[in-house]
């Protein structure tokens, strides 16, 4: 799965849409850097201002997430769930953010 996270990521993104309308989706980690291996996960970072403030009702929202996705019960995908404001976090470290919708729009001229 890890060979075709882009494809997996495409449908992540759709089934996010469908769950959280307005989140912002982010694709992060060794797969951006081009240093992914068998064993590597896929870090997504979802921003939404309706995320969930207990860490049970995230789950939830995760697992309807990966349900929609069609993901099976195990699959590398890390989503990181997060609202507006412990997104700055992730907008201060994480060098490599890049946009899912450049994957499914082609928008960013093929950075990925």
């Amino acid at each position: 799965m890890v060979r075709q996270w882009r494809k997996y990521v495409r449908e992540i993104a759709r089934a996010v849409s469908k769950v959280l309308p307005d989140a912002k989706v982010y694709v992060f980690g060794s797969v951006v850097k081009g240093e992914a291996v068998g064993g590597s996960d896929v870090d997504i970072l979802v921003v939404s201002q309706h995320t969930p403030a207990s860490n049970l009702e995230r789950a939830r929202v995760k697992l309807r997430i990966e349900e929609e996705a069609g993901l099976p019960l195990y699959h590398p995908f890390e989503i990181h769930l997060v609202d507006e404001e412990e997104a700055e976090w992730y907008y201060r470290r994480v060098k490599e953010l890049t946009k899912a919708d450049c994957l499914l729009s082609d928008s960013c001229g093929g950075n990925l």
